[in-house]
């Protein structure tokens, strides 16, 4: 049984890198200074223009803690907004374990952002977070 539970494991392993695919369109290596929370903080505490961090997690979730300047696109849905970002912006995208993200950033792509950064999970952000009070 466990070696079955092996084989299975060896064989399906591949197929589901696709899921977990990395999106990573910024220009000029931006995505190695945000790609850990350090670098992302960085980015969040000199309020840096050029980017724009998007929690694609549920209202609910997002405003029970987010990281800060994060705004809230369920989804990464952007059709319908009435205020969303433009399109020459650097999005970098996380949801709440870094499963939902890809999808949200490949969403974000197809609606025309070109520059998207799939960060993963706010899971993995060790600093304080906002809450919404709304």
């Amino acid at each position: 049984m466990k070696r079955k539970a092996f084989l299975t494991l060896l064989l399906v392993g591949p197929l589901s890198r696709t899921v977990w695919a990395q999106t990573d369109t910024l220009p000029d290596g931006l995505s190695q200074t945000i790609r850990t929370p350090e670098g992302l903080r960085a980015v969040v505490e000199r309020q840096d223009p050029r980017f724009v961090i998007v929690d694609v997690r549920p209202p609910d979730e997002y405003a029970a803690g987010h990281i800060p300047t994060a705004i809230n696109i369920p989804g990464g849905i952007t059709t319908g907004m009435n205020t969303p970002p433009d399109k020459d912006k650097y999005i970098v995208v996380y949801c709440h374990g870094g499963r939902k993200s890809p999808a949200a950033g490949e969403k974000m792509l197809a609606d025309g952002y070109p520059h998207v950064f799939v960060w993963g999970g706010i899971l993995a952000w060790p600093y304080a977070r906002d809450v919404s009070t709304k």
